[in-house]
């Protein structure tokens, strides 16, 4: 019996031991690791860190660098429509690529590349067609209130307030309706659903891609980083001028928001998406989720804390003009919002937040600060930020 014992006891050790030493197999040693996390920091540069065997840089989103252009092109024509009358038809060939409508031929011959087909992309078929509809219905807006460029706007007239805002009879300022409808329907929703969203981020990892020095899903993490920013760190100071920023559309109100306003820190997003990009390069998908489910959460807590802050600047407005154009970028973000992954302001929520500050007899004209109180306290309630927040924006 002593002896059956000691058999079982060893028996028992032994398989322990195998135990134990198949599951040290799964663990990546720290010295193994093709990119040593402990070697990124907020000043790494991203081109230069993931590199191929030839010493070339595997990072590519010159897409999303295109489609960033043509909304840039867009902007500065919208921006005519104080001087001068625009037309819808431009900017639904800009938004689809048609008809050469841009000035950089190198935008026109990208024929691949549009804005519409990033909009909305992770809805339903229905829900995205009726997202860009939405777009169009902006775009038929704008050029009618482009017609009174020579007009004082007033309660009920459209036209142009302070010589800088065109704003239509209720004092909608449409060019912020489609610039920041298009941060939450492109920018926040290709990175947050479609780029580190399920399907993309199964794609392959093992084999390079034909003609291309990367994996599939070392592509599309880079993908995701070119809707934030086309640079090699994030956020990147001017070296002409170090009092401004070289970031645009999301990736600016991600610089802006902070830990000190309730948001999460510009540096570690940064942080973030190396160390989920080089978590991939090292095959390591527990890493790489903790990095997607942060730069979702903080993408997301910083189009709320923007969108509170307009709210807030619009109740301490002193003109008509400043107070229209900060409320047209709050219901712009607003509805962003929706594009959030597991958003806490959904679509249907969205919506009934913006229908309540669009929907009075004269529109902007008519709200209160109660009204403005009542939709920013839902958001600071839904996001857990403080309804005070105000961002030097």
């Amino acid at each position: 019996m002593k002896k059956q014992l000691l058999i079982a006891t060893g028996l028992v050790a032994s398989l322990f031991t195998s135990c134990k030493k198949d599951d040290d197999t799964n663990v990546i040693p720290t010295e193994n690791l093709k990119v040593p996390y402990s070697t990124l920091t907020s000043t790494t540069n991203y081109f230069e860190t993931f590199k191929s065997a030839d010493g070339k840089t595997t990072v590519d989103f010159s897409g999303q660098t295109t489609r960033i252009n043509m909304l840039k092109e867009m902007d500065a024509y919208m921006k005519k429509g104080i001087t001068s009358t625009i037309t819808a038809a431009k900017l639904k060939d800009m938004y689809e690529n048609k008809n050469s409508a841009f000035a950089d031929a190198s935008l026109n011959t990208a024929t691949d590349k549009t804005i519409v087909s990033k909009t909305a992309q992770s809805f339903s078929t229905v829900d995205a067609d009726a997202e860009r509809q939405r777009f169009y219905g902006y775009f038929t807006k704008l050029e009618a209130n482009s017609a009174s460029y020579n007009q004082v706007a007033a309660q009920g007239k459209a036209g142009v307030l302070d010589g800088k805002y065109l704003v239509d009879e209720k004092g909608f300022e449409y060019p912020q309706f489609i610039q920041k409808g298009l941060i939450g329907a492109m920018m926040l929703d290709q990175i947050s659903n479609i780029y580190l969203g399920t399907e993309k981020q199964a794609a392959d990892n093992s084999n390079v891609v034909s003609g291309k020095n990367y994996t599939a899903l070392e592509h599309h993490w880079d993908e995701a980083y070119g809707y934030l920013t086309s640079n090699e760190v994030f956020p990147k100071k001017d070296p002409a001028d170090a009092t401004k920023w070289l970031e645009s559309y999301l990736g600016t109100y991600v610089r802006q928001v902070s830990t000190g306003v309730g948001g999460e820190n510009a540096a570690d997003v940064y942080m973030a998406l190396l160390k989920g990009r080089a978590a991939i390069v090292n095959k390591d998908m527990t890493t790489r989720d903790a990095q997607i489910a942060y730069i979702r959460t903080s993408l997301e807590k910083a189009v709320a804390i923007i969108a509170i802050s307009y709210i807030n600047k619009t109740k301490t407005a002193t003109s008509d003009a400043v107070r229209y154009h900060a409320l047209s970028e709050g219901v712009g973000f607003i509805y962003s919002l929706r594009f959030a992954h597991n958003p806490k302001m959904n679509r249907v929520k969205s919506e009934e937040l913006i229908n309540s500050l669009m929907n009075k007899p004269n529109g902007f004209w008519s709200l209160t600060n109660a009204d403005l109180d009542a939709v920013r306290d839902q958001l600071a309630s839904a996001f857990g930020v403080s309804k005070d927040v105000v961002v030097n924006h």
